[in-house]
């Protein structure tokens, strides 16, 4: 059993895996189904602009139709076209019968088979420019989705960058609370040694070990908030045996100025590449409805056999050269689609300064933001350091017998929080460097790197 034990323990210990921020990074760009998805689109689109090559060029098709009928003018069109036709099929058998004389020949064949077998090839040699300007619009969509592809990459990047923080975070907060257990129990035990010596009074023992369950319970619910954050990255990075996580991660970089950042941004930003091919694709859609107003001009290329039987025989053989032109003359919904594409066009050059407009009071927020979180960070480690020197001399106090156990008690619990906000405004700050990151349009992996 004991061997059954150790086996288990060492094939989890095999199995589990402490990670650090780039190896998270890579295994959720890797396995992410969004991203896998955005690469679907990618080859759809890239078969899209096949199709438009493909329309160009033409259809060929081969069809055999076989059928049976008595009906006149069909069994007539049949003999006919397979040159089976004779005086007799005209109804001049009985032209001696004078003029009004419906001919049986004629008005009542016998039924006949039909085979006709012909090979068609057709193709468009002149459309207005649709079909030109469609590919165009399809090529726009292609790199819509490659530049929507990076534009998650990007997304995912933060989104990541904020899981294996705030999982840095859950452990950093478990690790304070387990120091502060270790704490508090010298503090309980020191309190037992005192009431035995009769140094202090039950209650002091009694404070303390309040403290300490309160401690245990706090412990018990950030060790939850680790695993939980742990999940999380698992789920990202679909890597089920990630149990730690290493260091804080930190993006850092120098701010240019404000004019700079700005233009960085606009020159960055996936979203505003996608709203410049939304204005080009409006604009592309204008020059589709202009193409209703130009004439359409196709050709229908067509070979076959027709008999009463399957053949090939070339006695059987026709063939029809057929070029056709069409040019609408009056349609006023022509005019209306293309005052609807203009209208459209309008649009996205209007969402596109809106776009740039949101851009800019980004950036502003996010620089502030981190003003804020560098300057929040700075007096947290000031507090820190001095709930540190008050806690210690607050122990030498209590040893002394000249504060009381909840005194003590409470400068220890306002160490712990200011410990805790530390550890959060540490956490803020990375999140705010990664957030001007993004807003400029940068990938995380790239920057660090």
């Amino acid at each position: 059993m004991h061997k059954i034990y150790l086996s288990l323990l060492v094939t989890s210990l095999t199995f589990a895996q402490s990670v650090n921020f780039e190896e998270v990074l890579s295994l959720s760009l890797q396995n992410n189904k969004d991203l896998q998805q955005q690469k679907l689109n990618i080859q759809s689109s890239n078969l899209d602009i096949k199709t438009i090559d493909s329309i160009n060029y033409g259809k060929l098709s081969i069809t055999e139709e076989l059928s049976r009928t008595n009906h006149s003018g069909y069994v007539f069109n049949s003999k006919l076209s397979s040159r089976e036709a004779t005086f007799r099929d005209f109804g001049f058998a009985q032209q001696n019968e004078g003029i009004d004389v419906q001919p049986t020949d004629l008005n009542y064949p016998d039924a006949r088979n039909n085979f006709n077998t012909k090979l068609i090839y057709e193709v468009p040699l002149f459309t207005g420019f649709k079909l030109s300007n469609q590919k165009d619009i399809l090529k726009l969509q292609e790199k819509a989705n490659e530049i929507k592809y990076n534009l998650d990459k990007k997304e995912l990047g933060f989104e990541v960058l904020k899981a294996y923080n705030s999982a840095v975070v859950a452990k950093d907060f478990t690790q304070a609370l387990q120091k502060a257990k270790v704490a508090i129990n010298q503090i309980s035990k020191s309190a037992d040694a005192f009431h035995k010596e009769g140094l202090i009074t039950k209650i002091d023992v009694n404070e303390a070990k309040v403290y300490e369950l309160n401690i245990n319970s706090q412990l018990i619910e950030a060790s939850n908030n680790f695993e939980l954050a742990l999940s999380y990255l698992r789920f990202l990075s679909s890597n089920d045996s990630i149990n730690d996580v290493q260091t804080l991660e930190n993006i850092t970089f120098e701010i240019p100025e404000e004019n700079l950042l700005y233009n960085q941004a606009l020159e960055n930003r996936d979203e505003v590449k996608i709203q410049n091919i939304q204005v080009n694709a409006s604009k592309k859609n204008i020059d589709i409805a202009n193409s209703s107003y130009y004439p359409s001009i196709y050709s229908h290329l067509e070979y076959g056999f027709n008999d009463d039987k399957l053949t090939l025989d070339d006695e059987k053989d026709y063939y029809m050269a057929l070029i056709g032109i069409n040019l609408t003359l009056f349609d006023n919904t022509r005019d209306i689609e293309k005052q609807k594409s203009k209208i459209e066009y309008a649009k996205a050059s209007l969402n596109n300064e809106k776009l740039k407009d949101a851009i800019k009071l980004e950036l502003q927020k996010t620089i502030l933001n981190l003003q804020t979180k560098e300057k929040i960070l700075i007096e947290k480690i000031e507090a820190k350091n001095l709930a540190a020197d008050v806690l210690e001399q607050s122990k030498l106090l209590y040893q002394n017998h000249l504060i009381s156990m909840t005194t003590l008690l409470q400068q220890e619990a306002n160490f712990r929080k200011n410990e805790a906000l530390l550890i959060q405004a540490r956490y803020e700050k990375s999140l705010a460097f990664a957030k001007i990151n993004l807003a400029l349009g940068k990938n995380i992996k790239e920057e660090k790197n």
